[in-house]
């Protein structure tokens, strides 16, 4: 079991340093944000495409730092841009007197003026791959902070299971004597009934009987029971199980609402308010499954 929040980070260096970061967190879906630097806008598909291989669910924020090595650099100025900008400031300066005028290293750290270009020796090919070599360690030590959180989480997940699983055993004892109490209360009120109205005890028998199949909920704690078995199975499953998990907790939360309604009973109402509130917070727990 796989959680979707991890985070992990990678670096390397030769001459050029660089530095991934990656982190995760919930999402139905699977979205990557990437940030790479300038000059290596290409990365980002090829980043998709690592991210994919390895996750199917979360939401990803990957980003590539990279310091290059002054040796290995080659500084541009564009001196047609920055006579434009020396044409403009005496300009303004005429017509703003009070204004400071422009100072030289104002107008090289204007961006365009001066570039950094990196060094045909370090080849444009070659460092993208040393780059992804070190985003696919980045992605496999993701991986595994995901599944460390993925068995915490597992934890947590049998524990609520076993609750569940207690709670209905309880609910199957009340329910067992729930048609018992129903046929005497109703046999305490037959001469009150009688009086009120001209009622046969054959037709109060057959009302019973109706009252007390509507009011039965052993179907309903069937199929509660079924579900604890279909979520231990889907724990034990390699892969993204999420998804089907998610689902599985409707089905859960409606077979709980259905006990609630038919209940009869304060102590079977209890029972499954109880159940309601356990599998509201497996479905919580749920939401960061892969």
């Amino acid at each position: 079991m796989e959680s979707m929040t991890g985070f992990s980070s990678s670096c390397g260096k030769q001459g050029t340093e660089w530095f991934w970061t990656l982190r995760s967190v919930n999402n139905k879906g699977l979205e990557i944000r990437c940030r790479c630097p300038q000059g290596y806008e290409d990365l980002e598909q090829k980043i998709r495409e690592c991210l994919r291989s390895f996750f199917t669910r979360g939401s990803f924020s990957v980003s590539l730092d990279v310091i290059f090595d002054p040796k290995d650099q080659i500084p541009q100025i564009n001196y047609a841009f920055l006579e434009e900008l020396c044409v403009l400031s005496q300009q303004l300066q005429q017509k703003f007197p009070h204004l400071q005028p422009a100072r030289i290293d104002g107008l090289m750290n204007v961006r365009g003026v001066t570039e950094v270009n990196q060094n045909i020796k370090n080849d444009h090919s070659e460092m993208t791959a040393l780059f992804l070599s070190s985003l696919e360690s980045a992605a496999e030590a993701l991986k595994k902070a995901r599944l460390a959180e993925g068995a915490k989480i597992e934890i947590c997940l049998n524990d609520q299971i076993d609750q569940i699983e207690s709670l209905i055993a309880d609910a199957r004892k009340q329910a067992a004597v729930q048609p018992e109490h129903i046929r005497e209360r109703l046999k305490e009120n037959l001469d009150i009934i009688k009086k009120d109205a001209d009622l046969s005890e054959e037709r109060f028998i057959q009302e019973v009987t109706a009252y007390m199949l509507r009011a039965d909920v052993r179907e309903e704690l069937d199929r509660l029971t079924a579900h604890v078995h279909t979520a231990r199975e889907l724990f034990s499953e390699k892969g993204a199980v999420g998804r089907k998990l998610d689902f599985l907790c409707q089905e859960f939360n409606r077979e709980a609402n259905t006990l609630c309604s038919k209940s009869m009973d304060i102590e079977l109402t209890r029972i499954g308010m109880a159940l309601k509130t356990v599998i509201d917070q497996l479905r919580e727990q749920i939401q960061n499954i892969e």
